[in-house]
């Protein structure tokens, strides 16, 4: 994503929201050098006010999990897959907050696997500005 930030226009906040501490917040936004915003809710309110759900062992450590880590490793991004801090089990979603402030996209996922493609982020940014991707 954060290589194709010039593409949704300077209107556009991007912003990672995380349940993590505030002291390993620092190593993880090294590790993965992102270039926009990160929010802390360790209390996971946000997450709450969303419907962002915690997922059952068996959908986060599922086939699809190990085939996606496999995929990373394979591609040499081994030093993205780090040990498990925190609560494994705690979903994710991306939002697309339209201008007016209601979600204008949406997609909850079902394990750490599912997660939708940067062109779909990218599509759904537009649609709510009301053009085309």
């Amino acid at each position: 994503m954060s290589s194709r930030l010039d593409e949704l226009g300077p209107d556009v906040v991007v912003a990672l929201l995380t349940f993590t501490t505030p002291e390993a917040l620092e190593p993880y936004q090294q590790r993965r050098r992102l270039s926009f915003d990160i929010l802390l809710d360790p209390d996971r309110a946000t997450y709450d006010a969303y419907g962002v759900e915690r997922g059952s062992l068996r959908a986060v450590w599922g086939m699809a999990t190990i085939k996606r880590y496999a995929a990373i490793i394979k591609h040499g991004g081994a030093r993205d897959v780090q040990g498990a801090t925190e609560d494994t089990r705690q979903l994710g979603a991306d939002l697309v907050i339209a201008p007016n402030g209601t979600v204008a996209w949406a997609h909850w996922s079902t394990g750490p696997a599912d997660r939708p493609s940067v062109d779909e982020i990218v599509g759904a940014v537009h649609a709510a500005r009301g053009r085309s991707s």
